[in-house]
């Protein structure tokens, strides 16, 4: 079992290494260039798009992984494909639509600026891009072939690397660097169904139909309202720093996130991995090695994820010296970020284990309360105290979450525990 695990983890690890690096790479330009007020307003761009992902996302790739077996998979894939088409063609709507009524007090610079908001309508298009590489995922996770969905990544990363490249050496402005990501996006997508396609020897075109539709949505939607709540505590703060603070505020606090958000891949790359396997195993009713599987990949976890804090908090230092002193501040904001790391990780494996034993009704309950949770505390504090608060609320409400998670774990121990 975990030599699958470890196969498809390595790649993970290594595209997440080299399309980090990248990244790196290219926020440093981003960021020297635009400086903190430029890099805050790329930020929003961003933060506001990426509420869109999760929509798209709405948990169908979990439900798909856990229900397809080897005789409905491609038919299931093709239904997929085009649930989320549909869905993301709407978002994609709703998106630019919203974009024109965002606030902007243009007295105290706050806000999503006119500039922003035409951001907003190029960066839409990435809501597309990212949907039809998520469901791309869904099938590299049922086969455990996260090499491939390494490959697309790294080809979408060059592009966007090379975009960039091209638009600081001719002055740099934010749009351009925002069409860079659009850009990227779409050879990102045009690789994973490329490599899809040449396995299975089957042309893609998306399915309509109405019950397996129905099946996927009806299952999914706890899994759904869970990831946007989710991402409602988890970036609030940035929306409602942009409303509070300037955005030189948001890109010293943007840029601390970028860093704290590389290293939360790792634990979503190992318990991908290993969710189809757990999953086949409870299925079975091979309780024993469930639960041994579950406490090694604990142990993996909590030690892979103190050694990020450490990691985290020696990197902070460097930021000053690397993008500018006028990011000083990312620096102390992205040591505070590193101390949640723990919680993070054993989340992400509680909430698979929930999705397993059927009980992700859970999970949207979970999540609400964190967000919740997590929105008066930045209400209250963010005013106040800018972008520390936020900082200090996000791990303040990931200890919450995960105190909901294993509550909520101990609670159904009839379906897990008792059994084994």
């Amino acid at each position: 079992m975990y030599k699958k695990v470890f196969y498809n983890t390595v790649f993970q690890v290594f595209g997440k290494a080299f399309t980090a690096t990248i990244t790196l790479i290219i926020t440093l330009l981003i960021a020297r260039t635009l400086g903190p007020a430029g890099f805050g307003e790329f930020t929003k761009i961003f933060v506001f798009v990426g509420y869109f992902y999760t929509f798209a996302d709405f948990g169908l790739n979990s439900i798909y992984v856990r229900t397809a077996d080897k005789k409905s998979e491609f038919n299931l894939f093709k239904v997929l494909v085009g649930v989320r088409l549909i869905l993301a063609l709407i978002l994609f709507a709703a998106a630019i639509s919203i974009s024109f009524v965002l606030p902007h007090d243009l007295v105290k610079q706050t806000g999503f600026s006119p500039l922003v908001k035409a951001g907003i309508l190029i960066g839409s298009l990435t809501i597309l891009t990212q949907a039809l590489f998520t469901t791309a995922n869904a099938y590299f996770q049922r086969n455990l072939r996260y090499d491939l969905s390494t490959i697309a990544a790294i080809a979408g990363y060059l592009v966007i690397l090379t975009s960039t490249l091209a638009i600081t050496f001719s002055g740099g402005n934010l749009l351009g660097y925002v069409a860079s990501y659009v850009l990227g996006g779409f050879v990102l997508v045009c690789a994973a169904y490329f490599l899809i396609t040449k396995r299975i020897k089957k042309f893609i075109l998306p399915k309509f139909e109405k019950n397996s539709t129905q099946r996927l949505v009806s299952a999914s939607w706890p899994i759904g309202l869970a990831l946007i709540f989710n991402l409602i505590y988890f970036r609030i703060d940035v929306l409602i720093l942009s409303n509070f603070r300037e955005s030189s505020e948001v890109g010293i606090y943007g840029l601390a996130y970028q860093f704290f958000e590389a290293a939360l891949a790792l634990p979503i790359f190992l318990v991908n991995a290993i969710y189809p396997l757990l999953n086949e195993e409870f299925l079975k009713k091979s309780y024993s090695k469930f639960k041994s599987h579950i406490k090694r990949t604990l142990v993996i976890l909590l030690s892979l994820s103190v050694f990020l804090t450490g990691f985290l908090i020696a990197v902070s230092f460097l930021i000053p010296a690397i993008y500018d002193a006028r990011f000083i501040g990312s620096q102390t904001a992205l040591a505070v970020l590193a101390l949640g790391m723990p919680f993070f990780f054993i989340s992400a494996l509680l909430w698979h284990l929930l999705i397993i034993i059927k009980k992700q009704k859970y999970l949207a309950l979970i999540y609400f309360s964190g967000a919740a949770f997590n929105i008066i505390l930045n209400l209250i504090y963010i005013p106040q105290f800018g972008y520390m608060a936020a900082a200090i609320v996000t791990v303040v409400s990931e200890a919450f979450i995960l105190l909901l998670l294993v509550v909520a774990v101990l609670k159904s121990q009839r379906n897990i525990i008792s059994k084994i």
